[in-house]
């Protein structure tokens, strides 16, 4: 199934399980304003989010001949969790207003108290990450249908993707204080942030559960490198030429973030645009101010160079699929429609 239906079956099963712990927590709190917190979760869960890693996870599930949806959709539900725990995040540290066209948790927070006290309902959004958090932990560490070594494996495997990320999510703060990071720095970040947590590391997830061999695996990381790549720079360039509805324009650069494309500009263009660029980072922009750096862009080539690139890594990603053996043949095809997708503007 594509990523649209497979979104349909899996939504019900998270919804399930979500319903389970929402109640749970509101019986505990019996508080009207902190159990409109709880409830929330699941408007933020639901509010549009693509599915993509516990897709690629099932398609790795089926690429080694997996046949007990149950168990890789029950799987799955850890590696959305751990999704929305980390956009909770994302939006604090980015003083967020809005995730999926909704208002961010601790902007939702805010609406229910009185006074802007920003303390309170960022800490309370902190608190919903950690209590999602063990929810995550509950999951990954529950008997499920599979021997106990590859189990320990796979879980392993988890933890580790867990500390990249926030690895991942510390080098990315830490570039909102310079003023211009050097691509090897923006690209470990992106490899934590994307990479192994979009992946890499859920395809493995499956991959070690599967007990695949360790060529297998090496292909996976291969294929999970330029998926990656291709991905994350059809992300960088959607915030700069409007065509995510869900973000506002130009938001990286609003919010103090280091792209490839923001890096492009400050290695290869003018003294004058790279003091625009720098005098734009992290502010909120005027209507005129975004389209003057929309125009800045273009005129640099960086669009140019993205879509030579975004073209290079797709090509690649397909010529990895073709040196993997699939046991069922649909998982391939999936794949490849996952990769154009991706690449597809």
């Amino acid at each position: 199934m594509d990523i649209k239906a497979f979104k349909e079956t899996f939504d019900p099963i998270l919804k399930d399980y979500v319903d389970i712990k929402t109640n749970q927590a509101k019986a505990l709190l019996n508080d009207e304003r902190l159990n409109s917190y709880i409830d929330y979760i699941q408007d933020f869960l639901f509010s549009g989010g693509k599915r993509i890693r516990p897709y690629v996870m099932r398609l790795t599930y089926r690429w080694f001949g997996g046949k007990s949806d149950e168990d890789a959709m029950k799987f799955a539900i850890v590696f959305e969790l751990l999704h929305s725990m980390a956009l909770i995040h994302d939006d604090v540290i980015d003083q967020a207003d809005k995730r999926h066209n909704i208002p961010s948790m601790h902007k939702y927070i805010a609406t229910k108290l009185i006074d802007e006290k920003w303390r309170v309902w960022e800490s309370q959004a902190i608190l919903i990450w950690d209590l999602i958090f063990s929810r995550v932990y509950e999951l990954s560490n529950k008997e499920h249908n599979f021997p106990s070594t590859l189990l320990t494996k796979a879980r392993e495997n988890l933890h580790s993707m867990i500390e990249e990320v926030i690895l991942g999510q510390m080098i990315d703060v830490d570039m909102m204080a310079q003023e211009s990071a050097p691509y090897e720095l923006i690209e470990k970040k992106n490899y934590y942030k994307t990479a192994s947590y979009t992946f890499i590391r859920p395809m493995l997830t499956w991959a070690i559960l599967a007990d695949a061999d360790q060529e297998s695996q090496n292909l996976i990381i291969d294929l999970g490198k330029y998926l990656w790549l291709a991905f994350q720079l059809r992300d960088d360039m959607m915030d700069i030429t409007f065509w995510d509805p869900t973000k506002s324009p130009f938001s990286d650069i609003q919010e103090g973030q280091q792209t490839y494309f923001t890096n492009y500009i400050f290695t290869h263009w003018t003294d004058q645009q790279k003091k625009i660029l720098y005098n734009s980072m992290g502010k909120r922009l005027s209507t005129d101010q975004i389209q003057d750096l929309q125009k800045m862009f273009e005129e640099s080539w960086a669009l140019i160079q993205w879509e030579k690139l975004l073209q290079e890594y797709s090509e690649k990603s397909s010529t990895i699929l073709e040196k993997i053996s699939f046991e069922n043949t649909l998982a391939k095809e999936w794949f490849i429609m996952l990769i154009k997708k991706i690449a597809k503007i």
